[in-house]
């Protein structure tokens, strides 16, 4: 039987921690206004097999596909 993670809260957080997640911008030019505008996708990483596990056991679903978002704030500290 494989190592698992346990029951301790501190592991489970962070375990679940390593799935990471970014937003995509992407550049968008009207075909008709000439404008440009953003268009934003957020896409999650696949996570380890343990953490997929976990995940499963807990209900919880990650998007497989890049999901359009609005109204994000930026944080990278411009």
């Amino acid at each position: 039987m494989g190592k698992g993670l346990g029951t301790c809260a501190r592991q489970l957080l962070k375990e679940v921690a390593t799935v990471r997640s970014m937003d995509v911008v992407l550049p968008v030019q009207e075909t008709e206004s000439q404008e440009t505008r953003e268009v934003r996708l957020r896409v999650v990483a696949r996570p380890d097999r343990l953490v997929a596990e976990l995940l499963v056991r807990l209900g919880l679903d990650l998007p497989s596909v890049p999901k359009a978002v609005q109204n994000v704030e930026e944080k990278n500290g411009e």
